[in-house]
C-alpha cells in the first residue's frame, strides 16, 4: 500500500453523511462525531453532492439502494482516495457498481443495520460486508463507527448478503400474509394478542415488528429480490400441502413431522436448531410471564458499571423478591437530548416482582423505596404510570 492510501486520521478527516437527518444518518453523523471525526457533513435531498465529495475523506450514504448507486454514479469522477459506505438494506443492486470502484482502488464498504435504526444499536446485528481487495480502509471506518455503538458486527463478503436479504423476504412475506389473513377475518392483532398462549404471544412479536416498520423498506426487500417468484412458489406450495393435510389427522401430523425432522436435521446444517429455538422461546415466555404478574420499569440516563447492583438493593431491603429483569438501551426523548444527554447511556429497566412477597410491605417502606430509587437518578414507572417528584 502507498503512503498516500494510509488511513487519515480521524482528527484530519471531512465526513459527508447522505440523510443524515433521518434515523440512520442522524446516528452515523453521531457516532463519527464520536470517533473524533471534527468535520461531519449533512447533504440531503437537493443538495449539491458532487461539492461534499469533492471536500470529502468519507462519505457514508444513508439511503435505499437505488439512491446510493444512482448518486455515487452521478459522482464518479470525483470518487478517488475517499472511503465509500452505506447503509442499505438491499445489496444485490449495488454490487456490480461498487466492483468496478474497488477495481479502480476506491475503498469501498457496505453497511447493514440489523433493525430499525430508532431501535437502540446495543447488541444489534450489523453486516459489514467487504466488496474487494481494496475495501480495508473504508472497512475499519464501519467497524470503529459500530463498535463505538455496541453492536454485533458481522464480517461477510457483500456477494453472501443474499442470504441476510433472503431472510428479510421470508420474515416480511409471511408476516404480511399472517397479517392479511387476520384482516380478513375480522381480528385484529391486539385482540389476537389479548388472547393468545405463549406461542400465540410469541408469534405476535415479529408481527408488531413488522408493522410497525411501515412500509418503505419492508417493500424494498420484497419488491427487489431476485428470486421472488421462487420463494413465493414454495409458499403457495406450502399452504396447498397444508390444505390438503387439513382432510386427514394422519395427514396433517405427517406433515408437521416433516417440517420438524427437515429443521431440526437439515441436509446442510448443524442438527438441534428446533429444541435450540424452542428453549430460548421458552425463555423470552417465562420472563414476560413473569413481568406480567407485577412489575417496575426504571429509566437511568447515566449508565455505568454497578448501576443495576444499586437498583436492585432497595427492593431487596424491603423483602420484595425479583422473578425477573429485563434490560433494553433506552430511546432517547427530545427533552433529554435537549439536556445533552448521551442516547448511549440510556437504559430501561422491566423487574418482575412475586406479588405474594408485596403483601407484606407496607406503603411507607415504599415510599422509601422510592426515594432512593430517585437518589439513583431513576424514573420509575408501575404498570404505565409514572410516579414523578
Amino acid at each position: 500500500m502507498s503512503s498516500e492510501m494510509q488511513p487519515i486520521p480521524y482528527e484530519k478527516r471531512v465526513a459527508t453523511v447522505v440523510g443524515g437527518r433521518g434515523q440512520l444518518g442522524s446516528r452515523v453523523v453521531k457516532g463519527l462525531q464520536g470517533l473524533g471525526i471534527p468535520d461531519v457533513r449533512i447533504c440531503e435531498k437537493g443538495d449539491p453532492f458532487r461539492g461534499f465529495v469533492g471536500v470529502s475523506t468519507d462519505v457514508f450514504l444513508a439511503t435505499d439502494a437505488k439512491t446510493t448507486k444512482d448518486m455515487l454514479a452521478a459522482a464518479r469522477d470525483l470518487l478517488d482516495k475517499q472511503t465509500v459506505l452505506d447503509g442499505a438494506s438491499v445489496k444485490a443492486p449495488l454490487i456490480p457498481f461498487y466492483r468496478s470502484l474497488d477495481k479502480c482502488g476506491i475503498s469501498v464498504c457496505s453497511t447493514h443495520l440489523g433493525a430499525v435504526p430508532a431501535h437502540p444499536w446495543g447488541g444489534v446485528k450489523v453486516w459489514v460486508c467487504e466488496v474487494g481487495p481494496n475495501s480495508e480502509r473504508a472497512k475499519q471506518l464501519a467497524v470503529d463507527l459500530f463498535l463505538s455503538k455496541n453492536t454485533s458486527i458481522q464480517l461477510i463478503n457483500i456477494k453472501d448478503h443474499w442470504q441476510v436479504e433472503q431472510d428479510q423476504w421470508f420474515t416480511f412475506a409471511v408476516m404480511h400474509i399472517f397479517a392479511a389473513a387476520l384482516r380478513e377475518s375480522g381480528l385484529s392483532l391486539g385482540r389476537f394478542n389479548a388472547f393468545a398462549t405463549l406461542n400465540a404471544e410469541l408469534a405476535a412479536l415479529p408481527l408488531g415488528r413488522t408493522l410497525g416498520q411501515g412500509t418503505i423498506v419492508p417493500s424494498e426487500v420484497l419488491f427487489t429480490q431476485p428470486r421472488k417468484r421462487k420463494f413465493f412458489g414454495g409458499i403457495t406450495k406450502a399452504f396447498q400441502e397444508l390444505k390438503e393435510s387439513l382432510k386427514d389427522r394422519k395427514s396433517l401430523q405427517e406433515f408437521m413431522q416433516r417440517n420438524i425432522s427437515f429443521h431440526d436435521s437439515p441436509p446442510e446444517d448443524p442438527p438441534g436448531s428446533v429444541n435450540t429455538i424452542f428453549t430460548k422461546a421458552g425463555i423470552v415466555g417465562a420472563r414476560n410471564a413473569n413481568l406480567r404478574m407485577f412489575s417496575i420499569r426504571l429509566r437511568i440516563t447515566d449508565n455505568k458499571p454497578g448501576n443495576l447492583i444499586k437498583i436492585l438493593e432497595p427492593f431487596r431491603d424491603a423483602g420484595a423478591n425479583i422473578t425477573a429483569i429485563d434490560s433494553m438501551p433506552g430511546v432517547i426523548t427530545p427533552e433529554e437530548e435537549q439536556h445533552g444527554i448521551d442516547p448511549d447511556s440510556i437504559v430501561n429497566f422491566d423487574i418482575g416482582i412475586d406479588p405474594r412477597s408485596l403483601e407484606g410491605i407496607d406503603n411507607k417502606t415504599w415510599l422509601r423505596v422510592n426515594e432512593r430509587l430517585y437518589t439513583m437518578g431513576c424514573r420509575i414507572d408501575y404498570d404505565g404510570y409514572f410516579l414523578n417528584r
